[in-house]
């Protein structure tokens, strides 16, 4: 498997190591046929992480060419790409890695109770590494479940370790804001631009473990496989719902970004 770090082509076993204590802004990227339709809107993601912490940002023509190569080299033309920025001894590297994409059906949802510790980067940025997004995956993994739901300290779910998160209530969609709690992620992103655009009321608010439990369908989004249904470990999905309403929005919104 091939990594590009740097201008360059190497084996993935050939990756610098990080320097202790850093942190490193990073997207993942869904791609298909040998594209990647969302690459704008990452490369101005990590453009901003990368300014907010002074770390140097490469020219994106020359990273487009890379991860078209990439992706081509390691036949994952139809799979996930992602761009980090490492900092190491005496430089912040550019990479470039990809992988097979996983399974697109139901993610089954358990709440945890994990405490972030110092160091966990901040949330407003995709940083690396994911020590606290890391634990809860582990523990929902060890409860039977896909992914964990994140609660907060007052009790608000806010997201899952690798998605934002959506509930069907009341006949329309909730998602929960950005209070600087969340990941502000690009599929959220567009998926409201979207709705806003075709008349779909999104409210965005506080989520409660009561509307957790009221609520007729569940669904988690990020840039890999857009909308997804889900449901609590244990409960049936409400699948349809999730392909009627969001998933329109969501190939509407790839094919204008990629336009």
């Amino acid at each position: 498997m091939n990594v590009w770090i740097d201008g360059r082509f190497v084996a993935s076993t050939d990756l610098p190591p990080m320097r202790a204590g850093s942190v490193a802004p990073f997207e993942t990227m869904g791609a298909r046929e040998g594209q990647v339709p969302l690459w704008d809107l990452h490369l101005a993601r990590i453009a901003v992480a990368a300014a907010d912490l002074g770390l140097p940002f490469p020219a994106a023509t020359e990273l487009r060419g890379a991860a078209f190569e990439l992706l081509a080299r390691n036949d994952h033309a139809d799979d996930v790409l992602r761009l980090s920025l490492l900092v190491g001894s005496a430089t912040t590297h550019v990479v470039l890695e990809s992988r097979a994409r996983g399974p697109h059906g139901v993610v089954r949802l358990v709440p945890t109770v994990v405490e972030r510790l110092p160091g966990d980067p901040e949330r407003r940025h995709k940083l690396a590494p994911r020590r606290f997004y890391d634990r809860v995956r582990q523990q929902a993994q060890d409860a039977g479940a896909d992914d964990g739901l994140v609660v907060a300290e007052d009790g608000a779910i806010l997201e899952t370790s690798i998605a934002n998160l959506w509930l069907r209530v009341d006949g329309g969609w909730v998602t929960p804001p950005l209070d600087g709690r969340i990941l502000p992620g690009i599929a959220r992103g567009l998926l409201l631009r979207q709705a806003a655009a075709h008349g779909l009321p999104i409210a965005q608010h506080a989520v409660t473990f009561a509307d957790l439990h009221r609520a007729d369908a569940l669904a988690v989004s990020n840039a890999v496989h857009g909308p997804r249904p889900a449901t609590l470990l244990g409960a049936s999905a409400n699948s349809d719902v999730v392909a009627r309403e969001l998933a329109p929005l969501w190939a509407a919104g790839v094919a204008a970004a990629a336009s």
